[in-house]
């Protein structure tokens, strides 16, 4: 459990890497290079490299979705609901600080010891966790108080204000973050 949340913090910090090295105009030749791969010459245009860079942290959080039902379960029954809000405003300057962290970064070793110092605080903090790229994936981010309990949701149920709902199958990442598993259905009601 402690190794998928360490796992789940330094994936929504992928970002800020991908920022980084849009930023500073580093390609992937230029990462094999310094690497000391001489044996493989890519030239690619930059553009090419820069949407390399954008889709791992969207491929990497997708691969996520294989370890959610090894995550310990939880549920939430609608009469023990107490109010559920949108979490997107809440978590919108976290994103704006993604950005603007990335885009102040100035050299490597400063990018390795602010994305290991970043990873390390999230994790050790009881905070609730956020991954932006959660939103590209269809997620949708609530706060549900439920017992005098206020926790994060992220599920793919478009919740209405006022609307009841339930949690039937949540996958717990810490005390604070719960993550829907339950498959949706595409029942239209008629």
């Amino acid at each position: 459990m402690k190794l998928y949340r360490l796992i789940f913090v330094g994936k929504a910090f992928l970002l800020l890497v991908s920022i980084y090295l849009i930023n500073n105009s580093i390609t992937i030749g230029h990462i094999l290079k310094a690497c000391g791969i001489t044996c493989i010459s890519i030239d690619l245009p930059n553009m090419i490299s820069y949407i390399i860079y954008i889709v791992i942290p969207i491929l990497l959080t997708h691969l996520n979705h294989r370890r959610f039902p090894k995550l310990d379960h939880a549920n939430i029954k609608e009469e023990n609901i107490i109010m559920v809000e949108s979490a997107s405003a809440y978590f919108l300057p976290t994103f704006f600080g993604y950005v603007f962290v990335g885009l102040s970064i100035n050299t490597n070793m400063t990018l390795v010891v602010t994305y290991i110092v970043l990873t390390v605080l999230c994790f050790c903090a009881e905070i609730y966790l956020y991954n932006p790229i959660f939103h590209l994936l269809g997620y949708r981010f609530y706060f549900v108080t439920a017992d005098k309990n206020k926790i994060l949701v992220m599920t793919k149920k478009d919740i209405k204000l006022g609307e009841r709902t339930e949690f039937n199958k949540l996958g717990q990442v810490n005390d604070f973050t719960y993550i829907d598993i339950e498959v949706p259905s595409n029942k239209s009601e008629e």
